[in-house]
């Protein structure tokens, strides 16, 4: 069950060498403008995997992942016990000149539970050394408190680890996105470059074939059956085609400039695309397009998320509107040795209610009403987005029908255009068709050719463009994140 046929299905079909080749003997006009280093001829396949392996946007992404995983872990420690040692060692001289040295070693420690109660304690221990007469004294502090409505309850309390969780699910989101908007890139790149070396070999054919026809005109002028005036015409038509290739030569070089800074290649390395670029028909089911867009699209899915997490934060903005009521408790024990009379007299322990009312504070309201309308604007957004990838899936599968139609017209034109030069040709032979009418119809298959190309390329990028529409890309190109 297919939406669509991969691009690369359809396009990476037996290797095909698209190296410019010499053109009967006869030497281009100029050096081809390439960069002057090796050779390296690439598929369409290699060029997406050196994309996946070698992209600095690619990179970056994986990068900031590292981040965002750890911003994760944080967050879901939210729970765990932490404590912490605080030492100190003081040197005091008092105003007899007697001199103390003191050391001091003060563990602590909280913990919060995702029911919204707290503990902390503190305990501090100094002591006199260096011959000091002052001893060690001790305190132990413990304190609790348990909220029964601002800050109370599973829900507010869990609320900021859901938040950092559908974060992660945003953040791996994005890096889809990004290999798959790359990925896409490479592939356009690619397929330039295919255009651009196709163009310069329509080119060099384009210009042999004027050259022959220059050829036969000047036997037809030894045999008296042209004027010698005729021959410019001709002449001045190898001109033209050496300007076009000359053209084409720097089309190429761009493209390969292009597709070299997406693979982060050497920009002296010679790229050779060595695909073919021929392209079959694919069936595409626009309502199952559409469905597939709207569970994979990265955008619509990251959106999603995105007002989960805004309905979390209004869980916690709802809940610190409460008045704060919390049972507290706490135990202090005050000098002495540390033993097991830490309950008995020498202790102090606490516990009560404690009620804490804001009156004229409206910010906690005022974060409530953001939070909702944030909430709200969300939902609206979302309603937007997924009408939008309607549209532009709809959009997308007449284009590529459109693109699949010009491109049969295009074929047929350029056979015609074939027929037509090979008539006049014959003609030509036997007198009954002037230069000008050849030239023109040499002008006329190379442009038929060149249409045919970008009809091509045009169609296969219109199924790629699909796929990044749907959000298929990744899977089309059986790509799975490293995260």
């Amino acid at each position: 069950m297919a939406v669509l046929a991969s691009a690369r299905d359809a396009s990476a079909l037996p290797r095909l060498d698209m190296v410019p080749r010499g053109i009967a003997g006869v030497p281009s006009p100029v050096a081809a403008p390439v960069p002057g280093g090796m050779s390296l001829g690439v598929s369409l396949e290699e060029a997406v995997a050196l994309g996946l392996r070698q992209n600095r946007t690619i990179r970056a992404a994986y990068l900031q992942r590292a981040v965002e995983r750890f911003d994760l872990h944080v967050a879901e420690r939210a729970f765990v016990p932490v404590g912490n040692v605080a030492t100190e060692v003081v040197r005091r001289r008092d105003g007899n000149g007697d001199i103390d040295v003191e050391m001091s070693v003060s563990p602590s420690g909280r913990w919060r539970s995702p029911l919204g109660a707290s503990a902390s304690f503190v305990w501090d221990r100094r002591e006199t050394i260096d011959g000091g007469t002052g001893g060690a004294r001790e305190n132990l502090s413990i304190q609790l408190r348990q909220p029964l409505l601002k800050g109370a309850g599973w829900d507010v309390n869990m609320a900021p680890v859901r938040i950092a969780r559908l974060q992660e699910d945003i953040n791996r989101l994005r890096l889809k996105a990004t290999v798959s908007d790359t990925v896409t890139a490479v592939v356009f790149a690619y397929r330039s470059l295919i255009q651009a070396q196709e163009q310069v070999r329509l080119a060099e054919l384009s210009l042999e074939r004027t050259r022959a026809l220059l050829a036969t005109n000047r036997m037809l002028v030894e045999a008296g059956r042209m004027a010698a005036a005729d021959i410019v015409q001709t002449e001045s038509g190898v001109a033209n085609q050496e300007v076009a290739l000359l053209d084409a030569q720097r089309r190429r070089a761009t493209a390969q400039v292009a597709l070299m800074r997406l693979l982060a290649l050497d920009p002296r390395t010679n790229v050779v695309a060595t695909d073919d670029v021929a392209a079959q028909r694919v069936d595409v089911d626009l309502e199952l397009a559409i469905d597939l867009a709207l569970q994979a699209r990265a955008d619509i899915l990251a959106q999603r998320k995105s007002i989960e997490q805004m309905r979390q934060a209004s869980i916690v903005t709802r809940n610190s509107r409460l008045w704060d009521i919390s049972i507290v408790g706490s135990l202090n024990r005050l000098g002495g040795d540390w033993g097991p009379g830490v309950l008995d007299g020498r202790t102090e322990h606490a516990i009560g209610l404690r009620l804490d009312i804001p009156i004229g504070d409206y910010s906690p309201r005022r974060a409530d009403l953001a939070a909702t309308t944030s909430l709200r604007t969300a939902e609206l957004y979302y309603e937007d987005l997924t009408a939008a990838a309607e549209a532009q899936i709809r959009d997308a599968v007449q284009t590529a029908d459109s693109a699949w139609r010009q491109l049969e017209a295009a074929r047929r034109a350029r056979d015609l255009a074939e027929q037509a030069l090979s008539l006049q040709q014959e003609k030509l032979r036997v007198g009954r068709a002037s230069n000008f009418e050849v030239l023109s119809f040499q002008s006329d298959l190379r442009a038929a050719d060149i249409q045919e190309l970008s009809a091509r390329i045009a169609y296969l990028n219109t199924l790629t463009a699909l796929d990044q529409q749907i959000g298929s890309t990744l899977e089309t190109w059986r790509i799975s994140l490293n995260d």
